[in-house]
């Protein structure tokens, strides 16, 4: 049964209009004390076990169980009863052939913002939030050189908005926020513009009948834009949908949502028709909702279609190569005795346009504002996102497999990310780009995911150089390529105590973007002149790296130490580059 204020006993207050103008989540809640926890792992507890129970009976007795135990013992929090439902015991790391690593930074850090894949093979990243400001500035990232250059500023800044791919090549950038709030309007923008990527430059065209924020937006097979709901300048959500007519640059309404509703998701089916999923019904975040819609282009009109199983917000979904739809995570507000919190979730579901909802397998990590991208061979990447608590940000990612319905852990991002994009590459290759960390502020790096491309790059004598990562500044690498397939890496660093400096290099081979050093030495015994001898040089073993290199300034090395340095990976951007020497 769905959680209720009788359930628990508890009494909500309204979230600040402050918290919920940044975010059209729920950022800036804070962690809640033991009594409020006390409520949130009931309805934890009640809903995960409502779900679950019915298809995983024997399973979920025992996690539930042990969940239950926890918080007897006032060990639980939501986190370990949510985490329990949704962890997988046969999970297991992807193959270590894919994997994430970083790529060039935005020229100005950024959340909130949009990103759109260009036919040409570039990426439009317009808008969003600034350290200070809300943002007018876009720009382009190449894939080729992994790097990004400043194209046209948007007409006024928004955050918040939608950018959609027209048909005839160019984006529409619609609505958002412009954050300047007055007495008489709380920001919310009416206006549209247009991007011409040949010409690299943005102009209005015809403004929405309703300005609006939160809302989503989808292409339709007519070539038209679809816009539904969101949120108006009293602070209302929206019923109403518009269409917008690239041919004549104009909008009209179209029929209304049964329900209002923002923060939701919208997916085109295979068919045509957009199904619309959870979002809020009000500006305060405390109804979360868990019907869902469908539109039917042909008539202008709305049907409804069954509830998914728990209500959300900030929820992803993802059409599936067989025309399902994967829907995952989301949070719903949870009132308490001294307040109110939202709580993510880790459960799951997909919609089958013939026979509705039904439950798949639970993501290992409860998360909500998280990202969801359709890879190549039809998984779906998962990442980032608020974690079961709404401050607590995340680097972790997963894979659902929809052949066995499950999930599979993946390698960490380099960094906690929310508010992010995630745009899939013309190459198969994931693009996550700004965001925010932990503490509110907007990030400029950018990381890229998938396996490794050897057509990507292909090592040569214009890798030589200088390499380092931009997050650990005061270490890194020097790498020279050598004749014969010969690579040779000097690295510059300290030990795992902190007490001294230290140097281990090797000689070892490449083909393709992958070099393997496998016999890494670290030398010691040595003095200064003129006392150096070089027979007293010990040439200690240190263990092993290899190297992945994405393109001409970006790569990744994998570590494993022999000598009490651990294993693991540290990624690397280009720090010098030789005179004479280019990477093609």
């Amino acid at each position: 049964m769905p959680v209720t204020r009788s359930d628990l006993q508890c009494s909500g207050v309204r979230v600040p209009r402050a918290a919920r103008r940044t975010s059209w989540l729920h950022r800036n809640v804070p962690r809640p004390s033991a009594s409020m926890r006390d409520c949130l792992d009931v309805a934890l507890f009640r809903e995960g076990r409502r779900v679950w129970l019915s298809r995983y009976s024997a399973r979920a007795r025992g996690i539930l169980a042990l969940a239950l135990v926890g918080w007897m013992a006032g060990l639980a929090t939501p986190a370990l009863a949510l985490d329990l439902l949704g962890s997988s015991a046969g999970a297991k790391e992807q193959d270590p052939s894919a994997g994430w690593v970083t790529t060039g930074s935005l020229n100005t850090a950024r959340a909130g913002h949009t990103a759109t894949l260009l036919p040409g093979g570039k990426v439009l990243v317009a808008g969003g939030r600034g350290s200070s400001e809300i943002l007018r500035s876009t720009e382009l990232y190449d894939p080729t050189s992994g790097t990004w250059t400043a194209t046209g500023d948007l007409s006024v800044p928004r955050s918040g908005h939608t950018a959609t791919l027209l048909a005839n090549g160019q984006v529409l950038v619609v609505g958002g926020d412009v954050g300047q709030a007055s007495a008489y309007s709380l920001g919310m923008l009416g206006t549209a513009e247009l991007y011409d990527p040949g010409a690299g430059t943005w102009r209005r065209t015809g403004s929405l009948n309703m300005p609006r924020a939160g809302f989503s937006a989808t292409l339709l097979s007519s070539g038209e834009v679809l816009v539904a709901g969101g949120v108006d300048n009293s602070d209302t959500a929206l019923t109403s949908a518009e269409l917008y007519d690239p041919a004549t640059g104009t909008w009209r309404y179209t029929g209304s949502l049964a329900g209002a509703r923002f923060a939701h998701s919208a997916t085109r089916l295979l068919d045509g028709r957009v199904l619309v999923v959870g979002g809020s019904g009000d500006d305060f975040l405390q109804t979360a909702i868990s019907s869902a819609e469908v539109y039917q282009p042909a008539l202008g009109v709305w049907s409804t279609a069954d509830s998914v199983g728990t209500a959300r917000q900030g929820v992803t979904a993802t059409l599936l190569p067989g025309g399902k739809v994967l829907v995952a995570g989301g949070s719903a507000y949870v009132p308490t005795p001294s307040g109110g919190y939202s709580v993510s979730t880790a459960l799951t579901y997909i919609y089958d346009p013939v026979t509705q909802w039904s439950a798949t397998g639970p993501m290992n990590v409860a998360r909500s504002g998280h990202t969801a991208t359709l890879l190549a061979g039809g998984e779906v990447l998962v990442a980032g996102g608020y974690g079961t608590y709404s401050h607590r940000g995340l680097s972790s990612t997963e894979l659902y497999q929809p052949a066995t319905g499950t999930w599979q852990v993946a390698s960490n991002m380099s960094t906690t990310r929310v508010s992010h994009t995630a745009t899939r590459l013309a190459d198969g290759r994931v693009l996550v780009a700004g965001g925010e960390f932990d503490t509110n502020a907007p990030l400029a790096s950018a990381e890229l995911y998938g396996p490794t491309d050897p057509s990507a790059v292909t090592i040569n004598a214009g890798l030589t150089g200088a390499w380092y990562d931009p997050t650990q500044s005061g270490h890194g690498l020097f790498v020279e390529i050598l004749p014969e397939n010969r690579f040779y890496v000097a690295w510059f660093a300290f030990n795992p105590a902190g007490t001294q400096q230290v140097w281990f290099s090797g000689v070892g081979t490449y083909s393709g973007n992958i070099a393997t050093v496998t016999d890494v030495e670290q030398p010691t015994g040595g003095h200064w002149i003129p006392n150096f001898n070089p027979r007293q040089i010990a040439r200690n073993p240190w263990g092993s790296l290899k190297f992945t290199f994405t393109d001409c300034n970006h790569g990744r090395v994998d570590f494993n130490s022999v000598a009490g340095y651990g294993s693991g990976s540290m990624n690397l951007t280009r720090l010098t580059q030789p005179a004479g020497l280019s990477c093609p």
